[in-house]
């Protein structure tokens, strides 16, 4: 893309009194312009969620002509906007762009090409002005911390990958593993939390980029652990030690893997998703008789409040969802809303189609993008997926639901760009449903013999499944084919460094398997 501006040509008198020379025939000879850039490279680094940074440079000029000069840009407008006009004086042309606010992780490298032309067309361009500007820009993309990478558990990534790129990582199976729960990631570090088989669960943090352990730190003999979640320098663990008042959320320091501290709370014989941090605070379902959301400030090790949901169906296997103001909570009966800061019941959403078949859940609500919220409906009796059931959009401003599934689903869903993506079995068959109006705008259906398990994690252009044989890549454009697969099963998340991560669970061969989603 193109943009001029005409500006005055600077000039001086020849000796003879004309405005330049002529050349052998006849034609005047297009003056030389040398233009100068400083500097002539930029690097500079951004988040996935806010991608806007200033790349700028000036141009100066040497020499001089009578005839006009137009300064000319040519640049990526998929990558950067131009800001405002170019400033020009005294032969100094100053350029400055905005990467978009809106672009996905990974490097974006490209050239400005600056040149001064004797017509706004540039067909005409000054020789010793066309000089290149090179950017190098990285969107660093999140790290995966919570349920479905973030508060708001919507297991989204924004990112390109291209399948081409795939390639096999590193595996983690030590021996004498019974278990692997799902991972959470900070920079460099892997965290995952396994079950041993002599009785204790331990966590451990391994490197990104090699699987060589960093550190880890046994639990010792609890009946369960969750998988972690990472908030700054601090890995949360909630474990169940036994039938009590105390047991714990273990906090520990991410860098050395040392004890921190533990946070006491009630339950009979549970097992946990992961605890939610958001803002400095760590959010928990659990309760005795199940039914209770916990706000702690992890820096003191105090619980801010305490607060039992309306509906009194849920007592395990469920993590609340956040965000700036409130705290989320599927109750059973009821989708419940609590004040973020002071725990207050803000509105209490009914579920109509609740149907209880036991104690446990399979997951938490996610927040939607536009003031709803998504949730399972009904709860089931523990193991595996969970039990198949519908998924309800419910709308906050309104207080009730938007819409229910007509089928019923098992694993945990994704959300990204207006897309649910969410599988059931019998017969398997991955869905993307939209989120404004409950209807499946295409599916995908693996192998015959496969059935689907864990999560969907969504990014810009492919969703990535699992069966219990295989992980997929399906693609989001076209007829929407597995564009990639691989022999791993299991719970899917994606590192900051753009690594697909699969713990197998639960099986004779429970392993941590890795797939590098970027060339090197």
């Amino acid at each position: 893309m193109r943009r001029f501006l005409p500006v005055l040509g600077l000039f001086a008198l020849s000796a003879c009194g004309g405005g330049g020379s002529s050349g052998s025939s006849g034609t005047p000879a297009i003056a030389t312009l040398s233009v100068t850039l400083t500097p002539a490279t930029q690097a500079a680094t951004a988040s996935e969620d806010a991608s806007e940074t200033t790349l700028s440079f000036d141009a100066v000029q040497a020499g001089t002509t009578s005839d006009p000069v137009f300064a000319d840009l040519q640049y990526d407008k998929a990558v950067l906007a131009q800001q405002g006009s170019i400033v020009q004086g005294a032969g100094k042309y100053s350029v400055s762009f905005k990467t978009l606010k809106d672009l996905g992780g990974g490097i974006y490298k490209g050239n400005v090409t600056f040149r001064l032309c004797r017509d706004a067309a540039c067909a005409v361009v000054y020789p010793g002005s066309t000089q290149t500007f090179a950017y190098n820009f990285n969107v660093q993309l999140k790290e995966w911390e919570a349920l479905q990478r973030n508060a708001a558990h919507t297991g989204y990534v924004h990112a390109t990958f291209d399948p081409a790129n795939f390639t096999k990582g590193w595996e983690w199976a030590p021996v004498g593993t019974n278990d692997i729960a799902g991972v959470a990631t900070r920079s460099g570090s892997v965290v995952v939390s396994r079950t041993n088989a002599d009785g204790t669960h331990s966590v451990h943090a391994l490197a990104s980029a090699s699987g060589s352990e960093q550190w880890g730190y046994n639990l010792g003999s609890v009946y369960s652990a969750s998988a972690p979640s990472i908030a700054g320098d601090q890995v949360f663990v909630s474990s169940m030690v036994i039938s009590s008042s105390s047991n714990q959320n273990v906090v520990l320091n991410a860098t050395t893997g040392q004890y921190v501290r533990a946070m006491l709370f009630p339950a009979q014989w549970s097992y946990f998703m992961p605890p939610t941090p958001y803002g400095g605070g760590l959010y928990q379902a659990s309760g005795y008789f199940g039914n209770v959301v916990y706000a702690y400030d992890p820096a003191t090790g105090g619980t801010s409040w305490t607060v039992n949901g309306k509906g009194g169906n849920i007592w395990d296997g469920e993590t609340p969802a956040v965000d700036d103001k409130y705290v989320y909570y599927y109750s059973g009966a009821s989708l419940d809303v609590f004040d973020r800061t002071t725990g207050v019941l803000f509105k209490s959403i009914p579920d109509p189609f609740f149907a209880w078949a036991g104690y446990s859940y399979n997951g938490g609500p996610l927040l939607g993008s536009a003031g709803n919220i998504l949730a399972y409906s009904g709860s089931y009796n523990g193991g595996g997926n969970g039990a198949p059931k519908p998924l309800v959009n419910f709308g906050l401003s309104a207080g009730v639901y938007r819409w229910r599934t007509s089928d019923v689903y098992e694993t945990v869903p994704a959300l990204a760009k207006g897309v649910v993506y969410v599988a059931r079995n019998g017969p398997a068959r991955l869905d993307a449903i939209s989120e404004d109006t409950g209807g499946v705008l295409w599916s995908w259906t693996p192998p015959a013999g496969e059935a689907f398990r864990g999560n969907a994690v969504a990014t810009d252009t492919l969703v990535f499944v699992s069966t219990d044989r295989n992980v997929y890549a399906v693609s989001l454009t076209g007829t929407h084919a597995s564009a990639w697969s691989a022999a791993a099963s299991g719970d899917l998340a994606i590192s900051s460094e753009g690594r697909l991560i699969v713990t197998s669970r639960r099986t004779s061969l429970a392993k941590l398997v890795t797939f590098n989603l970027r060339a090197p």
